[in-house]
């Protein structure tokens, strides 16, 4: 059965090939009739086909209706829905391999895709098996009759499809369908003219849009250069005289060798946008966009801190620096944010005024703040009615930190107003810097060191009373320097200037043993002190490390009291006051050998004697004093209760001996209510992970910072001792960023700039501290923040 089959499958197969040859021929025969007649006008050749019908006085169709007809609107046609339903579409002509055969007459036929070539117009539906006319079914005239290639059903009588008496060709030379062609081809062109116009009309505004974005670019780029490198914008008066200002001179400049900013700048005077309204509108934008991406990553830390501090700039207002640390992609970020003027300096009115900061910023203060650093004020830190107090009231979170570098000022502000003699002598040190800052004994002093020191001359610092680091590099540079230093005021002493001459003798019989002794003492403690308070002012530091250096210094002090240090340094003390010729005996009386003592020898010089009571005098009534002041200080600076919470971070650390210690580590947690439960299970999987590590051979996290980039990528894992992590890393240890940013502040508002308003200063001041996120600001989305702030504009940048 499926042998009988498959032979009649292949004998129809055979007869269908057979058909399609007598087809071809059919078709040939019937090209050649076409060929051997007149020239008859076809839809290629539409013009010709309008003269043909003139000559042969038939009526030719009205241009005027043909572009009326192409004008028209679109119209629903009757036909099948697979194919063209619009003129907005093109004709359907399907390339399908085999089209359906039916019988017509005495053998199947089909239709076929060759048909396409010969006639354009020419479509094809797949579900009714029939062609149609695509000019006559959507461009023929009102009242032009019905054709079967606009009917429903179409033209399928594929017999006479290319006969030269029917089908195709009779169709092609009726008026109809040439007053369809005409008005197809009209249609055609009128799209092409709008479309070619709408694509110019574009090109033209894209091309304008882009001149304007790049002149706006250079605008704003321009701005951001002046501010970053604290350069004035505006002179005096910038529409008159040759000095116009630094930015109006660099547009100058630019355009000069900037076609597009030289149009824009000379084309249109009242859309320049160099004025000083769209001047501050352009270092708003660029300063909101540096505030929003460190906004942005403080909340995705989900843990910061502020530090704050005031000072009065040029125009003698109270400038709050404002500035947020956090942990933030691998590192501890203390970003600037604002400088906001103080109208009233008590701890209501401050208070009040950061948490408006906090809220401008979208700041989540309750949640999220986790410490404060303010200065030493009472103002500022007191426990009851303090700023401290009242923002802790606000955000229970946020924890006052007294560990950081201006404790450490304090310490050597009070060491020295208890202690008479070191005051004195930090007020000889500044007498010192002033007599040798005079221009004629400045130019000898240059020249005394020139001729005993190898190496260029050195200067002696000038004490500061706001930065104590500073009176270390005196201490030590006068040390260095002090037989220059007494050369110099014997030299002066002798001369006939009776005013310098008395100066310099008044100097020169103050330093005596005593102070040699004072200087030799505040060299080695102040470079203990100066050691740790140049690390406390890292940005970097965390309160773990910080703890630890405040311990090690507790210990170094306490050492100093032991005769060992003190010995090391009353014998460097001998050795400068011989190489000075200093007399190493007190000023006062000389001791005479008493009168019992006559005719007996003498085993101990009273010279000796005399040493060795200054010694001891100077060890009871002046060493001792300092070394117990300083450690006062710094045991209630930084008081028991602030290093409880301190050590809870300390047991962060990798390297720290209490690491991961619950009874350390939960008292931590329980102030900033992470879940001791989750803890519980936490530390001691953690513990594993890195003896793990540390068997098999890898490095594992040796620092806080290190294992909190550790947990980041396990933060799901370790949700609670992450999140303890970052909070240990946002606890502020200093509040230096605040007064780098006073550095700032100075070069901003200067004298000649001391009438620009408060908002605009801490924009520049943003731009300027921040400079590393302003100059990475992408321009492209600046213009875009522009225009869309900025809506009432005369200038298109969209």
């Amino acid at each position: 059965m499926a042998g009988e089959q498959q032979r009649l499958s292949e004998e129809e197969r055979e007869e269908e090939e057979k058909e399609e040859e007598e087809d071809e021929g059919e078709e040939q025969t019937e090209q050649h009739d076409k060929d051997t007649q007149p020239a008859l006008i076809t839809e290629h050749n539409v013009e010709g086909k309008c003269q043909t019908a003139a000559d042969e006085g038939q009526a030719a169709p009205l241009v005027t209706e043909v572009q009326d007809s192409a004008k028209a609107g679109v119209q629903p046609v009757p036909g099948p829905t697979d194919i063209s339903q619009s003129r907005a579409e093109q004709p359907k002509q399907p390339q399908l391999k085999i089209f359906p055969r039916t019988y017509q007459g005495d053998r199947r036929r089909c239709f076929s895709k060759d048909w396409y070539n010969t006639h354009k117009w020419l479509e094809y539906s797949q579900s009714k098996d029939s062609a149609y006319c695509y000019a006559c079914r959507h461009f023929s005239l009102p009242g032009s009759g019905d054709s079967v290639f606009t009917s429903e059903e179409g033209f399928k009588n594929w017999k006479k499809a290319t006969f030269k008496d029917g089908g195709f060709l009779v169709h092609a030379k009726s008026e109809a369908h040439t007053s369809a062609m005409l008005a197809w081809a009209e249609y055609d062109k009128s799209t092409a003219s709008t479309s070619s116009l709408s694509a110019s009309l574009n090109a033209e505004y894209n091309k304008l849009v882009k001149e304007n974005r790049e002149y706006i670019k250079v605008v704003g780029e321009t701005l951001l250069l002046t501010a970053t490198q604290n350069i004035a914008q505006r002179a005096h008066k910038e529409s008159e005289g040759e000095n116009k200002g630094n930015f109006l001179s660099i547009m100058e400049l630019l355009a000069k060798h900037n076609p597009t900013v030289k149009k824009k700048m000379t084309s249109q005077r009242n859309a320049t946008y160099l004025g000083h309204e769209t001047q501050n509108e352009i270092i708003d934008c660029l300063a909101e966009m540096v505030r929003t991406s460190i906004t942005k990553e403080a909340a995705q830390s989900e843990a910061f801190s502020i530090l704050v501090d005031e000072t009065k700039d040029l125009s003698k207002k109270e400038q709050m620096s404002f500035v947020i640390r956090y942990y933030y992609n691998g590192s501890v970020c203390e970003s600037f944010l604002a400088f906001e003027s103080a109208q009233r300096l008590d701890a209501a009115a401050l208070s009040q005024k950061i948490i408006q900061i906090l809220q401008k910023h979208g700041l989540d203060y309750k949640n999220h703040l986790v410490g404060q650093a303010y200065d030493g004020a009472s103002v500022m830190s007191g426990k009851n009615t303090g700023v401290q107090a009242r923002m802790k009231s606000e955000a229970p979170l946020a924890f006052y930190v007294h560990c950081n570098a201006h404790c450490l000022n304090l310490v050597l502000v009070d060491s020295v107003k208890c202690i008479p003699e070191a005051s004195c002598f930090f007020s000889l040190l500044q007498k010192l810097y002033v007599f040798l800052s005079g221009s004629y004994v400045h130019q000898r002093w240059l020249e005394v060191q020139t001729e005993m020191f190898q190496g260029p001359p050195r200067e002696l610092q000038r004490l500061i009373e706001t930065r104590w680091a500073c009176r270390f590099n005196a201490c030590k540079m006068v040390r260095d320097r002090l037989p220059a230093i007494i050369r110099l005021l014997k030299e002066i002493s002798e001369e006939k200037n009776g005013d310098r001459a008395v100066e310099a003798r008044g100097l020169l019989a103050q330093i005596d043993l005593k102070f040699v002794s004072l200087l030799m003492t505040f060299t080695s403690v102040l470079g203990e002190i100066k050691y740790l308070s140049d690390i406390l002012q890292s940005p970097q530091l965390d309160l773990g490390t910080a703890v630890t250096l405040v311990d090690s210094l507790v210990d170094t002090l306490e050492s100093y009291r032991e005769g060992s240090l003190f010995n090391d340094i009353w014998d460097k003390t001998l050795t400068l006051t011989e190489q000075c010729n200093i007399s190493a005996t007190p000023s006062g009386r000389q001791v005479r050998p008493s009168s019992l003592l006559e005719g007996h020898y003498l085993f101990t010089p009273i010279v000796q004697r005399q040493v060795n009571t200054e010694k001891e005098s100077f060890h009871t009534g002046s060493f001792i004093p300092i070394i117990d002041v300083l450690l006062s200080e710094v045991k209630r600076r930084f008081s028991k209760e602030n290093c409880v919470i301190m050590k809870g971070i300390q047991a962060l650390n990798p390297c720290s001996a209490t690491f991961c210690e619950k009874d350390v580590v939960f008292p931590f947690a329980s102030q900033y209510n992470c879940s001791t439960d989750d803890l519980q299970y936490e530390i001691p999987q953690l513990k594993r992970i890195l003896e793990r590590k540390q068997s098999s051979g890898h490095e594992t996290p040796k620092a806080l910072i290190e294992l909190t980039v550790f947990l980041e990528s396990y933060k799901e894992v370790f949700h609670q001792m992450f999140k303890l992590c970052k909070i240990a890393l946002a606890l502020p240890v200093s509040t230096a960023s605040c007064e780098r940013s006073f550095s700032m502040l100075k070069l901003i508002k200067t004298a000649l700039r001391s009438t620009m308003t408060d908002e605009r200063l801490s924009n520049l001041g943003v731009l300027s501290v921040e400079s590393r996120r302003a100059k990475a600001i992408n321009l492209d989305d600046f213009v875009d923040v522009f225009a869309k702030t900025h809506s009432n504009r005369r200038i298109k940048l969209f």
